[in-house]
């Protein structure tokens, strides 16, 4: 995971965290859709991606951020 991202409000390095959720949700998963053209639009159809959640020390502002 990266370690160069900043907070967009105070500039303070983000801490990378780990998502949990309800074992009824299961896994949070981003699959990209070959039709899409939006903000997954460039991904590969086979591409699945995490939501990683960072989260800033100072402010407590919370990014995600979709990685693989």
């Amino acid at each position: 995971m990266s370690t160069d991202r900043e907070c967009p409000d105070c500039g303070e390095p983000l801490e990378a965290m780990e998502l949990q959720g309800s074992s009824a949700l299961g896994d949070v998963v981003l699959v990209s859709d070959e039709s899409a053209d939006g903000l997954f639009g460039g991904l590969r159809a086979d591409e699945i991606l995490e939501p990683v959640p960072y989260v800033c020390p100072a402010c407590r502002r919370t990014l995600f951020y979709a990685e693989e």
